[in-house]
């Protein structure tokens, strides 16, 4: 449909037109996304197109690139589910609402026992079992230890839950990786081959991959997309290495192209094989309604968030929207699709924050597609602005509001604080002063940073956890407990989602 009003048309008789080139070009050099595949689907049909480079400075992308699906990925690890429960026969004890630990037993307790036995399948696919953000809790490839996807799971007995059994939706990433693990523990099949032998092969995605070993293996090559980050400071992008990260199965992983994963959307918009007819409804069946902050309220026309089994549901001008979102270091996503009007989009962005430019191209087509009117039609680009600037680094003074003058001194020196803690679910920490400064190396955790620890008052201390590879800087409090005799005994960071007013305690390490 046109857009009468500025006169611009971004696809025509099933095609990308000059303006839509126009569109994207203005989108990624305004938010430095060096690469961008997309496809719309209407239909039968595709149209795909790449637009930038792949790999800087001269590699163009286009939609055979391979990029890193992230939280796209849900939507797979719930659609294998729903395989098992259509599957009577061989798994009769798989429904949506089979408690978890009725399927995988000593591997599935929870901090709290009375929610061990009720947390269900679709309670942990909907982000609504009361968990909290507990990526912090995994250790990546670079730790002397690495999680699996089974040790992740049994470290939930040492979790504190932070809502009762669904009452809240909170986004919890682990919730997919228990799913992923009751999958391979029932199946007796890796995930990866799973879902290759059952969704991927049956819809001839076959150039999608799980995780890049899996790439690795079946093409002998790392023929993916170049992932890059935005340094504000130095105002210039700088190439990231590529995140392993085989822990978090089931909630991310996946690696695919736009023609692939435009493979999926006609499944899913046409609600056909491998999946049921059944599988489809309860698949996009809203289960919790996505609970935003009071400033982030819907936008204009849009309704309130629901959220599926690996998708959020909404309205917007009176359709139905269904759609899911994906980011890791230096990669954003986006898919959606429109039901009624058999309508589809998946997109994919080689930078972090990708979905700066990803949302406002994505809309802009859903705009035309539905002739929504100018004036009524978001300002994609300054709602990210907003949100660029939201997250900004605490100041010490926002922090800690009311430090005394003077601040009160620590009670012990310096090096009394150095030690190793440790926490039975977020594992352990080392506390070291170097250049008479306190900072804790954390480069072994699935998401590597290191916190550096700036003395405020009394115990309590400014934090700076600075990321990698991104640089990334967030600002948190820590704390410190002494015992009755002067030792210290236990330290706390608040960097927790949803965690800041029940602090995660690390206990020190008595010397022998």
């Amino acid at each position: 449909m046109a857009n009468t009003k500025s006169g611009k048309r971004y696809m025509r008789d099933g095609k990308f037109t000059p303006e839509f080139d126009e569109l994207v070009k203005e989108k990624l050099d305004r938010w430095h996304v060096p690469g961008m595949s997309i496809a719309v689907i209407q239909d039968d049909e595709v149209c795909a197109k790449g637009y930038g480079f792949a790999r800087l400075p001269d590699e163009p992308v286009g939609p055979e690139t391979l990029f890193n699906c992230a939280s796209m990925t849900k939507a797979f690890t719930a659609a294998a589910t729903s395989l098992l429960v259509d599957d009577e026969k061989q798994f009769p004890d798989v429904k949506w609402d089979t408690p978890m630990s009725r399927l995988i037993g000593d591997d599935f307790v929870l901090s709290d026992d009375r929610y061990t036995a009720k947390v269900t399948i679709e309670d942990l696919l909907s982000h609504r079992s009361g968990l909290p953000d507990c990526d912090d809790a995994c250790y990546g490839i670079f730790a002397t230890h690495p999680d699996t996807i089974k040790s992740v799971t049994r470290k939930l007995r040492h979790i504190p839950l932070i809502h009762p059994l669904r009452s809240k939706w909170n986004y919890c990433n682990v919730g997919y990786v228990v799913v992923a693990h009751m999958i391979e523990t029932l199946t007796g099949q890796w995930l990866g081959d799973f879902l290759r032998s059952k969704i991927w092969e049956p819809l001839s995605m076959n150039n999608t991959y799980y995780g890049p070993e899996d790439l690795r293996q079946r093409r002998g090559t790392d023929e993916f997309a170049k992932c890059y980050h935005w340094d504000k400071k130095e105002e210039q992008l700088f190439e990231m290495p590529w995140g392993e990260q085989p822990e978090g199965g089931g909630c991310g992983e996946m690696i695919s192209n736009v023609l692939d994963y435009a493979e999926f959307l006609k499944c899913m918009m046409k609600r056909s094989a491998p999946f049921s007819e059944k599988g489809h409804k309860e698949l996009v069946k809203p289960r919790i309604i996505e609970s935003p902050d009071d400033e982030d309220l819907p936008k204009p026309y849009t309704s309130h968030a629901l959220y599926a089994l690996g998708w959020s549901v909404e309205t917007f001008h009176g359709e139905t929207v269904i759609s899911h979102g994906g980011a890791v270091d230096g990669f954003a996503s986006q898919t959606m699709y429109l039901p009624r009007l058999k309508w589809g989009l998946v997109a994919f962005g080689n930078k972090s924050y990708a979905d700066q430019a990803i949302d406002g191209i994505s809309w802009a087509l859903v705009d035309e597609l539905l002739d929504v009117p100018m004036e009524k039609r978001f300002d994609w680009d300054k709602e990210a602005q907003r949100i660029w600037e939201k997250y900004e680094p605490e100041t010490k003074e926002a922090l800690f509001p009311n430090v005394p003058e003077p601040p009160i001194p620590l009670s012990r020196p310096l090096e009394a604080y150095s030690g190793e803690y440790e926490h039975p679910g977020f594992g352990k920490l080392i506390v070291n002063l170097k250049d008479n400064k306190l900072e804790v190396d954390l480069m072994d955790r699935t998401w590597r940073f290191m916190v550096y620890l700036e003395h405020v008052s009394g115990e309590y201390f400014f934090v700076e956890k600075k990321e990698f590879p991104t640089k990334e800087v967030e600002n948190c409090r820590a704390q410190f407990r002494i015992d009755v005799d002067g030792t210290v005994r236990s330290f706390a960071v608040d960097n927790i989602d949803g965690m800041e007013d029940e602090w995660v305690w690390f206990e020190r390490k008595k010397s022998t």
